[in-house]
């Protein structure tokens, strides 16, 4: 059941130091993209050099937050405060029975690392992150991500993978190629889609995992044709790379014609089925019939 909040109500009841901070938080544009999550909303709110992710939603009848600042008591703190009166701007709904976040089953999987993540101080914490993001690009790009700290104008991503494309393409050329050099390719150009994918959406991204498809398309045959001695199917890398091209068009939000006619490109020019069209369905459309129309 769905259930609106008496805006002019919930401020009155804010203590008026904590709803000045919320002021001054909501003036600096300090709370991120509104998050739905189980059954309430989450945001990023910056305060200073800290980050804090408070939850707010309906929980027994009552508006409740939930932030990791470390305020405890029910009373909300400006963090949560300052999520919830975005929300109210927004016109957001919010369910009659939410689940905070803190309170959702931790994954079986992330109980015992989350256990040792709570052992260790913030300066322990910080310098382990620090240090396997300099060992682990892909880690390093997503922690940039989620600080905020990568914008559209970087362009080391579209670098790196324009040179796993270029090197790809050179990889069976000469007379001394062997099969395991098809795999290193393709391996890396699904690693490179991946750190580009956790960079902010741009076209240049989209056209780019084009050329890196139609790049493995052609390297794959020679997988195919020594299928005995090879240690990497076509479909694993594939895959990858096809699964974001979806999603890149889906992020971009790009009409449905628009898509259906990059499909129709990709498929003229690939010869060994790398492109799965099922997996575009829900973002086609109408357009679904039309897909390898002109290349049968």
């Amino acid at each position: 059941m769905a259930v609106r909040i008496d805006v002019e109500a919930f401020r009155d009841s804010i203590p008026t130091a904590v709803g000045e901070t919320a002021a001054r938080l909501l003036t600096d544009g300090s709370v991120g993209e509104l998050e739905p999550a189980g059954g309430g909303v989450q945001a990023l709110v910056r305060e200073h050099d800290a980050t804090f992710q408070p939850w707010v939603g309906i929980v027994d009848g009552i508006f409740t937050g939930d932030c990791d600042c470390g305020i405890i008591g029910d009373d909300l703190c400006a963090h949560a405060v300052a999520t919830a009166l975005t929300t109210f701007h927004a016109g957001t709904i919010f369910s009659g029975a939410a689940t905070p976040f803190g309170a959702a089953p931790v994954v079986p999987e992330h109980a015992h690392y989350l256990q040792a993540v709570q052992r260790l101080s913030p300066r322990q914490l910080a310098e382990l992150v620090a240090g396997h993001a300099v060992r682990d690009r892909l880690f390093a790009t997503l922690l940039l991500s989620e600080a905020g700290m990568l914008d559209a104008a970087d362009t080391c991503g579209l670098a790196d993978l324009n040179a796993a494309v270029q090197d790809a393409s050179q990889a069976t050329t000469g007379s001394k190629w062997q099969i395991s050099d098809v795999e290193t390719a393709g391996h890396r150009l699904a690693a490179e889609v991946e750190i580009l994918c956790a960079h902010p959406v741009t076209p240049a991204a989209l056209d780019l995992v084009e050329d890196a498809i139609l790049v493995w398309d052609d390297l794959s045959g020679h997988l195919r044709d020594a299928y005995h001695i090879t240690r990497t199917e076509p479909e694993e890398i594939a895959e990858p790379l096809v699964c974001a091209h979806r999603d890149l068009c889906e992020r971009l939000d790009l009409p449905s014609d628009d898509i259906a006619q990059r499909l129709n490109r990709l498929l003229t020019r690939c010869n060994y089925d790398t492109v799965d069209v099922d997996i575009y369905a829900d973002l086609l459309g109408e357009h679904a019939g039309t897909i390898g129309s002109s290349v049968r």
